[in-house]
This record gives C-alpha cells, sequence and structure tokens, in this order.
C-alpha cells in the first residue's frame, strides 16, 4: 500500500511537471527580422481621462521591447494625419508597423485635441502632454507581451519636447529616448526661424525688417501680456500665427510651449538618446537643431538621413526647391504614393537593437 501511494504521488508530480506552462521567450529588436503584424484599438488612462490609441505588436508568441510615439504639433493624430491635410498615408501609423516587424510593440494614441481624443486643450497646461505619454507607458506594463525593463519613448517634431519632458519625469523608467525630427531651440526661436526663411525667399534683405513688429508682440505676450495681432503686424499672414498663438484660451500652454528649451534638457536627460533629423527637412533644421541637442546631450547618436523629409518620408528635390512651395510640402507630406525613407528605419532600428 505504501509503494503504491508513492507511485501514485509520483505520477501526479511528474504529471504537473509534464504540463507547467512555458515561459514566452525574450525577443529582442532586429534588423533581420520581417514579422507579421496585428493592430489593435485601446484606451489609455491619463488621470481621469480615456485616451484612444492603437497597439500593434509582432503576430508571435514573446516577450518584446516597447516603445510609445508622441506625434507633432497641431490636429495631428496618432497616424501623424491631420485634417488640415486631405491625404492619410501618415508616417506615425508606417513607422510604427515597421518597428513591430522588426520586434517591438509600439503605441500611439491621439493626443489632447486631435483625432478622437475629446481631452481639450483649452485652459490646459503642457502637462497634458506628459500625462497622455505616461499613461501609455503604464498602459504597456500591464501587457503580457511587453517586458517593462525597456520601454522606449519617441517623440516627432513639437512632441519630442514633451518626449524629453516625459523622459525627466519618468527617469530609469524608461530605457531610452528617440527624438526625431525634434527642435533643438524654444519653439520661438524655431517659429521665427521659419518665417524669416520663407520672407527671404520672396522678399530678398526685408526678413529682418518684416519680422521686427512680430518678434516684439511674441515678447510682449510671452512677458504675460494680451496682444491685439492687427496692430502687431500689417501683414495678414502673421496676423493670423500670432492669432493663433497668443489666443487667451490656450495662452499657458502656448507660452510654457514656446520658451521650453530642449537642449537644457537633453542634457538632464540620463538615459541614451537618439537624435534624428532628415536633411530635406523644411520645418526643422539640422544643424541648428538635431547638431544643438547632440552636443547638449550626455550620450546621443546623431543620425541625419540625406533624403528625408519632415516626417520621415524620402523626398528626392532639394532643399530649394522645397523652400519655393512650402505649402505644397505640407500638403505632399501624406501623398498615398510617399513611404518612410528606408535609412531612416534602418537607423532607428539599428539603435533600438544595439540598446
Amino acid at each position: 500500500m505504501i509503494r503504491a501511494a508513492l507511485l501514485l504521488g509520483c505520477v501526479g508530480a511528474c504529471s504537473s511537471a509534464a504540463t507547467k506552462p512555458v515561459a514566452p521567450p525574450t525577443m529582442r529588436i532586429a534588423a533581420s527580422a520581417h514579422l507579421a503584424t496585428i493592430s489593435e484599438d485601446i484606451e489609455l488612462a491619463a488621470g481621469s481621462d480615456s485616451v484612444p490609441g492603437t497597439l500593434v505588436r509582432p503576430g508571435e508568441p514573446g516577450v518584446f521591447p516597447a516603445i510609445v510615439i508622441f506625434a507633432g504639433s497641431g490636429p495631428t493624430d496618432r497616424d501623424w494625419n491631420s485634417p488640415l491635410i486631405a491625404t492619410k498615408n501618415g508616417s506615425g501609423k508606417l513607422l510604427a508597423e515597421a518597428l513591430a516587424a522588426h520586434g517591438a510593440v509600439v503605441v500611439r494614441f491621439d493626443k489632447a485635441s486631435s483625432g478622437k481624443n475629446h481631452i481639450s486643450v483649452l485652459g490646459q497646461r503642457i502637462d497634458v502632454y506628459v500625462d497622455e505619454m505616461r499613461g501609455a507607458l503604464a498602459y504597456l506594463r500591464t501587457r503580457p507581451e511587453v517586458d517593462p525593463a525597456r520601454l522606449y519613448i519617441a517623440g516627432h517634431s513639437e512632441g519630442g519636447l514633451h518626449t524629453l519632458r516625459t523622459a525627466l519625469v519618468e527617469g530609469a523608467h524608461v530605457k531610452g529616448v528617440l527624438l526625431l525630427s525634434t527642435p533643438g531651440r524654444t519653439l520661438k526661436d524655431v517659429v521665427l526661424g521659419q518665417l524669416r526663411a520663407q520672407i527671404e525667399t520672396k522678399a530678398p534683405g526685408q526678413a529682418e525688417a518684416l519680422l521686427a513688429p512680430f518678434r516684439a508682440a511674441l515678447d510682449d505676450f510671452l512677458a504675460g501680456n494680451a496682444i491685439d495681432p492687427i496692430k502687431a503686424t500689417p501683414i495678414p499672414g502673421l496676423q493670423t500665427l500670432l492669432r493663433t498663438l497668443t489666443s487667451p484660451s490656450t495662452a499657458e500652454l502656448s507660452r510654457a510651449l514656446l520658451v521650453f528649451d530642449p537642449a537644457a534638457a537633453v542634457a538632464q536627460v540620463t538615459q541614451p538618446v537618439f537624435i534624428y533629423n532628415g536633411m530635406r527637412d523644411v520645418q526643422v533644421d539640422p544643424e541648428l537643431d538635431a547638431k544643438a541637442l547632440h552636443a547638449a546631450a550626455r550620450g546621443s547618436t546623431l543620425v541625419l538621413a540625406p533624403e528625408a523629409d519632415h516626417v520621415l518620408k524620402h523626398e528626392t528635390k532639394s532643399l530649394s526647391e522645397l523652400r519655393a512651395d512650402l505649402g505644397a510640402v505640407e500638403l505632399g507630406y501624406n501623398s498615398p504614393d510617399r513611404g518612410l525613407d528606408e535609412s531612416t528605419v534602418n537607423a532607428i532600428v539599428s539603435w533600438l537593437a544595439t540598446h
């Protein structure tokens, strides 16, 4: 009887060991990977608010590194589409799917006042964006296919500023930071630089004189004063821009954005930083922005893609050709026939694989 009991006990133990679940393998991002991907709609929590987003993951078992992507300025949604641009071939969606195919779980979301996000930026502080990004990170930490020790944050254009602010709050809880077409100067300086280049193209030698009233009005606004755009400048286009930047309903948010110094912020980041700019970018300057960030960062990798534009797509036109018709450039960002710049995707994947 004792023998039988022991035997039965052995059978039970052996059976239990044989059916013990096998832990999914720990997966790495790889340049050589070409995985099928799965997309799903998700809801993130940012405080008491719900933020709609999309998660893209490799379509095979495993525990993967994960990335949160923050979109650029204006009403740009999770795919990097905007109601101001008719076509919908957005680089955010293309990038997320490309990174997932190489072995990453990727979350992107509609930031406040974009896409299906009903959170209004009216009366908001700049922290609304950090709250959303931290909500995405918190969500990823709940996913069984995500390795919480390998979380990365990426921001495009203005989104890079919010990514930097998130990195400073999260600290060692994120493993790396990717700044894609991100300003290295204050947004005030970027705006003035863009306007100077546009005016110089149409009215050579007159840029500084025409910009002086606009600059004075902007400084007055940043000092805390209300602005009358019509009194500030006689140029209709500059009046419209001033009206947008200085609107009382978004004044607190605008002031914080315009004076935020990304070079000073990146100098405080302790994680590895990937800094990227396309050399055909007419909005963010590789010399004044990307190189400034690289110089300020403690440990960073700088990539300048020779034939990529502001939204990471392949561009064969020269800068002078592009600057001659900036309206057409922006409208063409999401043209159906345009794809991501291959060297850009390779550089991002290689950096992630290394880290």
